[in-house]
Parts: structure tokens; C-alpha cells; sequence
């Protein structure tokens, strides 16, 4: 990370350039990279040379100077019908108006504004290429499934407490495992107590579709059994009202890139890939290939359980084989 040239470092430039250190010499008794050392000095010597107070202030008023914003009516007026008529990137807008010697910004003041543009609803990032993968994943999906919170989410910092201890069940973790491209997806549902897995299989992330998923998986327990569920700011769980008010069930979601807050779903979603690699399609999984994830994981005897199954758990704690 960058940081700016202390008022220290620029008095030891001034004593070792009297001396005559040579700048990477500088550099290397400051830990600095070369150019910086350079740039410092030509921004702030005066006229009678470097001399380490007169830098410091000069450099100090530099970074106090009001620059006005130089993105105006004007410049907009010239770069939107390029944008928009001609495909023009904002590279070539920029680079075009300097050229011409119109009121121009850099590109990156210009990708500034179609991103804000983007999300109060405007439509000029739909003029962006689509092959700089980076610049097209900031703006949102034609589908409205793209970037954003998920509305009204409850975060598993208000969670009870006693979920962390894993001393009661019904404390479930959600996620969604991807297949090769076009082939689906697999629910998963992993019980924090018994470790107990639930899957199913979406043929899309719509939200709408996943959280019909969850609920049929879910409806095959009895009530006792469902008390919370934990998932990921997938935008797959946008439907989380829908399945806290049919089941009756507190949701809740782990912090972004916060996987451990889920372990014991991670770790299911890792025996299941021994199963199905990433790339795996999931094109042919029906009945009979979810039996078989479900014998693989809910068969599994677990040192963490005693060496009891997941499967002998739970149906420990309903009173009947699950």
C-alpha cells in the first residue's frame, strides 16, 4: 500500500542528497521505491534546490488544493450520443475529445458515471462492451438479479446464541452448489447438530425457484425439526420472506465472504464435490443421483457424532427413520 513521504523521510533526502546519494541509494535506506523518491523531488524542489521544510510544505498545500470537478453539462452532452449511437468506448470518448480539444475527462471519471447512472435505473452502461468481463459484472444484470443487498435480511449477528453451541436441532445452514454451465445447480441443507443433509436440484438461481427448493426439502421433516436457517448474500436466497413465513423458520445470513460462519455446510459441500468436481454437469442428477448424495453424506459415520451417521442422529431425535 502507498503512503505519502513523511516530513522525516523528506529531512533525511535532504541531508543524504548533500552528501551525495544518488536517488536508488536513497531509496534503498528508506525502503521506497526509486520513482518515488524521484517524483518527491522534482515536485518540491524550489529554487535553491531540495530542501526537506520547504517540500514538506509545498507538498502539504498541494494536498489541501481545491481541484473543481471538471465533469460538466458539456462533457456529458458530447460523450452520450457516442456512447449510445456509435458504440464508442469511453476510452475512445475521452481520448477523441483531447484530440479535438473539447472539455474531456479521464476514462475513469466517465466509467464513474454510467456505473451511478446504472443504479439509479439508467441505461448508459448497456452501451458498454461486453468483453472487459470486470467493467460488465459492476453494472447490474438485464434481469435485475444482479449486484445489491438482499432486502430485509436479518444477519447472524441476531441469531440466538444457543444455535452456536449446537446443543438443540433444527439449526439449519443453506447454500447452492453450481454445475458446469447451463446444467443446474444443487440445494443444500445441512443440519448444525445431527449434520444431517438435505439436497435438491434447481435448474436455475432465480430466487424464486430456489426458495421453492428449500421448502419442499424443508416440508419433509416435521416442525420440531426446523427452527433456523443460515445462508449465504447469495442473491439466490432473495426469497428468504417467503421461506420464513411458509415454514415458520428465523432466517438469517453470514457476513459477505465470511464462509466459516457456515462450516459445516462448506464442509458438506466438499464431501458432495468428491461426488460431482467443479465443472461437474448436473444436467442428468434426478432421483436416483440425489438418492446416492444422500446414502454418501447421511450414511457417513462422523467422529465429531460418535461414529454415529447423520442419519442415525436425526432419527434419534424424531423417534422414527428418516
Amino acid at each position: 500500500m502507498y503512503h505519502r513521504v513523511t516530513e522525516e523521510e523528506r529531512r533525511h533526502i535532504h541531508r543524504w542528497r548533500q552528501e551525495s546519494n544518488g536517488i536508488l541509494e536513497i531509496a534503498r535506506r528508506l525502503a521506497r521505491s526509486p520513482s518515488t523518491i524521484s517524483r518527491e523531488i522534482q515536485r518540491n524542489t524550489g529554487g535553491h534546490g531540495y530542501r526537506h521544510q520547504q517540500a514538506h510544505a509545498k507538498a502539504q498545500a498541494r494536498a489541501r488544493r481545491y481541484v473543481p470537478r471538471r465533469f460538466m453539462e458539456e462533457i456529458l452532452a458530447y460523450a452520450e450520443p457516442w456512447l449510445r449511437e456509435e458504440g464508442w468506448t469511453p476510452q475512445i470518448i475521452c481520448e477523441r475529445a483531447r484530440k479535438e480539444g473539447f472539455a474531456h475527462v479521464c476514462k475513469e471519471t466517465l466509467y464513474r458515471y454510467i456505473y451511478a447512472d446504472a443504479k439509479v435505473g439508467g441505461t448508459l452502461w448497456k452501451c458498454l462492451t461486453r468483453v472487459r468481463r470486470k467493467r460488465w459484472r459492476r453494472c447490474p444484470r438485464l434481469d435485475g438479479r444482479g449486484r445489491g443487498r438482499i432486502l430485509n435480511q436479518r444477519m447472524i449477528d441476531t441469531r440466538p446464541a444457543e444455535v452456536e453451541t449446537r446443543l438443540r436441532v433444527g439449526d439449519w445452514e443453506g447454500d447452492l452448489i453450481n454445475g458446469a454451465a447451463g446444467t443446474g445447480y444443487l440445494v443444500t441443507l445441512v443440519e448444525r447438530n445431527t449434520r444431517f443433509t438435505l439436497v435438491g436440484r434447481t435448474q436455475s438461481k432465480r430466487a424464486d425457484e430456489v426458495a421453492r427448493a428449500i421448502i419442499d426439502l424443508f416440508l419433509r421433516l416435521p416442525a420440531r425439526a426446523r427452527r433456523t436457517v443460515t445462508f449465504d448474500n447469495g442473491k439466490e436466497f432473495a426469497g428468504h420472506e417467503k421461506i420464513a413465513r411458509k415454514l415458520k423458520m428465523d432466517v438469517f445470513f453470514a457476513h459477505p465472504y465470511h464462509a466459516w460462519e457456515r462450516g459445516t455446510n462448506e464442509n458438506v459441500n466438499g464431501l458432495i464435490r468428491r461426488l460431482y468436481p467443479k465443472r461437474s454437469s448436473f444436467a442428468e442428477v434426478a432421483v436416483e443421483q440425489l438418492s446416492r448424495i444422500d446414502r454418501y453424506v447421511n450414511h457417513r459415520p462422523r467422529k465429531c457424532l460418535g461414529w454415529d451417521t447423520p442419519r442415525e442422529k436425526l432419527s434419534s431425535f424424531l423417534g422414527f427413520a428418516v
